[in-house]
């Protein structure tokens, strides 16, 4: 019992002792102010003032005011701030002035059925929708490149650029199988920010992509671009969005895992040196979002077709004058080649008259071509894609193998004969040129004479199938043609309501169509 009680008088002085101290460490100490003076210290981080009678403190701030400069912290808060502005800042920095939203109206024309008491007729009707997408600017005169698609039959093109000015654009040009366009602006007052482009045939595949635009346009109210960013995910991409017949083909794409949005078509893909490397063209989503699966477009190849835009107004496509086909197993055995040989490329099928696949080439029929300048054809895609990348006028080398050897073929391609040949409209939602000898060589024709379509500007006659861009009018109704003019006097002499039987060969057999004045 007495030990007992030792015990518990012992804890109680002890408790007083340790209660004692804590109490002395707590109470507020006299500081040392000028001429001995003490002032009272206040809590670490919150001071007088900060807060008012009846106010209840949420959280205090640290404050740092009173370390002295060079203290740790601020070392550290100096280097954390250093490293926030990494190279994917600071690239999209450098590029985010120079990218543009594009807004768009266009017009289009449909065939809306009506029924009476006689049955259906249709009548045509205006429809005008609004389109948005994304742009850069790569000259400071002006000059904004976007995607063929974003601006594709506007009839009215307007600009806001990243510091909120707006301006009305106009179309230089458009390219429709590189999916291309050329826009101009008018700059006002001081110079426009122009996009640092850069060398999309030097790309790592894993390097930093960083993919500008405007997604959703004016719905966001804020003429400022967004900034997603993946890597390079791979290159020389052959896509074909539509499986249907004659669906367009984009060739050596970009491919990135970098968000590409609804609104940022058109908008540059830069590197992690804010250097523009393509163009954000399309996705590949279930969902309508993206997940991952972004193409953008060479900028090499961009630049070469905005060169042709600017001198021309058009681009200037490539002849080389060789029809290929793919290489099938049964082909390379057919050449002499065993079926199991890893051989890739496509096969030459036929040269064209008065082309420069003729001229001094030396190309033969059943020549295998592996590589053009360089790069390799596995496909017929690979194959369409570069005939978008060489210029006409430029030299182009290709690698061929015939037999067991491979040589090397130079030569220089001409523009199309097509595109060369002055046009003729006939008024009625098509335009012709004249069957001369290359524009004959050019298409592989039967006939001898006759008149081209070569653009359709009444989408309803493509869209129908009854007139289609390389048909040759060789007859209208008993009139044998010779020329495009002579066409386009016989349509232009049609009584209202009377109809001509055009005879046209499309793809080497003669087929007939109604057109009605």
């Amino acid at each position: 019992m007495k030990n007992t009680l030792v015990k518990l008088l012992l804890a109680a002085c002890l408790t007083y002792l340790i209660y004692a101290v804590m109490w002395e460490r707590m109470k507020p100490r006299p500081a040392a102010g000028p001429a001995g003076s003490a002032a009272a210290v206040e809590p670490a981080g919150v001071k007088a003032g900060d807060t008012t009678a009846g106010e209840t403190l949420l959280y205090a701030q640290a404050d740092n005011r009173g370390q002295a400069p060079g203290s740790s912290l601020d070392s550290l808060e100096a280097s954390l701030s250093s490293g926030r502005r990494t190279a994917i800042v600071r690239a999209a920095e450098r590029a985010a002035p120079a990218v543009v939203s594009v807004n768009v109206l266009q017009t289009s024309v449909e065939k809306v059925p009506y029924r009476d008491f006689f049955g259906f007729f249709y009548v045509p009707q205006q429809r005008t929708v609004k389109n948005i997408g994304s742009g850069f600017i790569i000259n400071p005169r002006g000059f904004i490149l976007t995607n063929d698609h974003v601006v594709h039959k506007a009839s009215k093109i307007s600009i806001s650029t990243s510091d909120g000015q707006n301006y009305e654009a106009k179309l230089i040009g458009e390219d429709e199988n590189s999916d291309i366009a050329l826009l101009k602006i008018e700059p006002q007052g001081a110079g426009l920010p122009v996009a640092h482009l850069g060398n999309s045939d030097n790309l790592y595949i894993g390097e930093w992509a960083i993919a500008i635009g405007s997604p959703f346009g004016f719905l966001l109210e804020d003429p400022q671009p967004t900034v997603t960013v993946g890597v390079i995910s791979a290159i020389g991409r052959d896509i074909v969005r539509d499986q249907s017949p004659g669906s367009q083909v984009y060739a050596n794409m970009i491919q990135t895992d970098a968000a590409i949005n609804p609104g940022n078509s058109g908008g540059p893909l830069i590197n992690a040196l804010g250097e523009v490397i393509g163009i954000n063209t399309f996705i590949f989503t279930p969902s309508g979002g993206s997940v991952g699966m972004g193409f953008a477009i060479p900028i090499n190849r961009a630049t070469r077709i905005a060169e042709d835009l600017i001198r021309g107004g058009k681009v200037r496509h490539p002849w080389l004058g060789i029809g290929v086909q793919q290489l099938t197993p049964e082909l390379l055995a057919g050449l002499g080649y065993d079926r199991n040989e890893r051989i890739q490329g496509v096969v030459v099928s036929n040269i064209q008259a008065l082309s420069p696949a003729v001229t001094g080439a030396g190309l033969h029929p059943g020549d295998i071509i592996s590589e053009i300048n360089g790069r390799q054809i596995r496909s017929l895609d690979d194959w369409n894609g570069e005939m978008l990348d060489i210029r006409a006028g430029s030299p182009a080398s290709l690698t061929i193998l015939r037999g067991r050897s491979a040589l090397t073929v130079n030569l220089t391609p001409k523009e199309l004969p097509t595109d060369t040949v002055q046009r003729h409209s006939t008024g009625l939602g098509f335009d012709l040129i004249d069957l001369t000898a290359e524009v004959r060589s050019q298409l592989d024709a039967r006939s001898d004479k006759g008149a081209v379509v070569v653009d359709i500007t009444d989408s309803d006659l493509e869209r129908e199938g009854s007139i289609l861009t390389y048909d040759i009018i060789y007859r209208v109704n008993d009139v044998r043609i010779t020329g495009a003019i002579q066409v386009v006097g016989l349509l232009k002499n049609l009584r209202r309501g009377q109809v001509a039987v055009l005879f046209i060969e499309r793809d080497g057999r003669s087929i007939k169509r109604y057109v009605t004045g």
